[in-house]
């Protein structure tokens, strides 16, 4: 039996580039500022306690110091969630899901069906008060998610994870 591995020419490989991803739902922006909210309470009160229980930074300068280091994170992830949330987007193609995310560091993962052991649907607290939910597929390998796609309709990923559920059944090598 001859071995073949024939060199394929880089201008003729499908470009993910050319895919039309779309992005996820708008209100997944509330659930993201829902998250800093709650983050930001929480690192307010370990700021308040430190300031409690450190007697060297009682004084004034020390003070400001932590407070402001506090406020200027707390903006700093605000604003870092708003370019974020504009870059998230995916497609669904024949043969694999593709998810971009990441604004000064964007990565796109691409991840094929035949490489797919299973798949789920996740619905947080707050993902569930507006009726969104995050799409996790596993690969092989893995014990962990390659991919989640946070931010879909509920419905939207019930259906995602049901055809996904069907295509790696009847994907060759799966």
């Amino acid at each position: 039996m001859e071995f073949l591995n024939n060199q394929l020419p880089i201008d003729a490989l499908p470009r993910v580039e050319n895919t039309t991803l779309g992005p996820i739902e708008r209100s997944y922006l509330r659930v993201l500022r829902w998250e800093w909210l709650i983050g930001s309470v929480i690192l307010g009160v370990l700021a308040g306690v430190l300031l409690y229980f450190a007697k060297p930074l009682r004084g004034p300068l020390a003070m400001s110091l932590v407070i402001g280091g506090w406020a200027l994170l707390v903006i700093g992830w605000f604003w870092l969630q708003e370019k974020t949330f504009t870059t998230k987007a995916f497609a669904i193609r024949e043969r694999d899901v593709i998810y971009r995310s990441g604004w000064i560091i964007q990565k796109t993962h691409t991840c094929p069906f035949n490489r797919i052991q299973h798949s789920a649907v996740t619905i947080g607290p707050l993902e569930k008060q507006y009726g969104l939910a995050s799409l996790v597929l596993y690969t092989a390998g893995s014990n962990e998610a390659d991919l989640r796609i946070r931010g879909l309709r509920e419905e939207l990923a019930w259906e995602l994870k049901e055809w996904i559920t069907q295509k790696i059944d009847h994907e060759p090598g799966a």
